[in-house]
């Protein structure tokens, strides 16, 4: 897709990476030019957020229930009729986006999310493929319009649960098998949930271990 294919007026996502840590900043587009595209600023206390030298930015837009992005685009304030915009240069195609380059842990077991509909929330059983620190993948029968949030709750130790909300970014069908894969992104990060991925990769490493170890020598 390139920035003809952008609609004035709809919503894009900015993700701002510095050092381990991204946020993701949902905005609108202002104006859409030859060359470059004008987004409206976010405000913080009345505010205009900046951005410096040591954030990357990547802009995301959903266009057919697929998520494309710009990698690493060139981000800076310009006032325009009085009014401050972020200006975005886009000259190269944007390809279709995913965060499959952080660190994931395989799960493939069954949980109850929750899709939140027009009439509230809703209950279904999936089958969880993996988490990562920035979304998680499941396979279900039901379709999901890609943008819906939804929301489960992962078991810990002592009777504990970690709540996690996502949004659906992306969704592939399986003809063969008449079903659904979905890719989610997190709404928001969770300090605990890195604490639990490391156990998980921890107890899959100790089963490792056991399986491949040599028997021991009875004699």
């Amino acid at each position: 897709m390139t920035i003809a294919d952008l609609a004035e007026h709809s919503a894009v996502t900015l993700v701002v990476t510095m050092g381990i840590k991204s946020k993701d900043l949902p905005t609108t587009i202002a104006q859409v030019n030859s060359d470059y595209i004008l987004l409206e600023p976010i405000l913080i206390d009345g505010r205009t957020v900046g951005f410096g030298s040591s954030c990357t930015v990547d802009l995301l837009y959903i266009q057919e229930q697929t998520v494309f992005g710009w990698r690493s685009v060139s981000l800076s304030l310009t006032k325009t009729k009085g009014k401050v915009y972020y200006k975005i240069p886009l000259s190269e195609e944007a390809q279709p986006y995913n965060r499959r380059n952080a660190f994931r842990v395989y799960i493939g077991e069954p949980m109850k999310i929750f899709v939140f509909q027009h009439t509230g929330p809703k209950p279904f059983d999936v089958l969880v493929r993996d988490i990562s620190e920035t979304g998680f993948g499941f396979i279900s029968k039901e379709k999901y319009d890609v943008s819906r949030t939804i929301r489960f709750t992962i078991p810990l130790m002592g009777r504990k649960t970690l709540a996690l909300a996502a949004k659906i970014v992306r969704r592939e069908f399986d003809e063969e098998k008449q079903t659904y894969s979905y890719g989610c992104r997190f709404v928001e990060p969770n300090t605990a949930l890195s604490g639990y991925l490391m156990q998980r990769q921890r107890e899959r490493q100790q089963d490792k271990m056991s399986t491949h170890s040599p028997a021991r020598d009875k004699r």
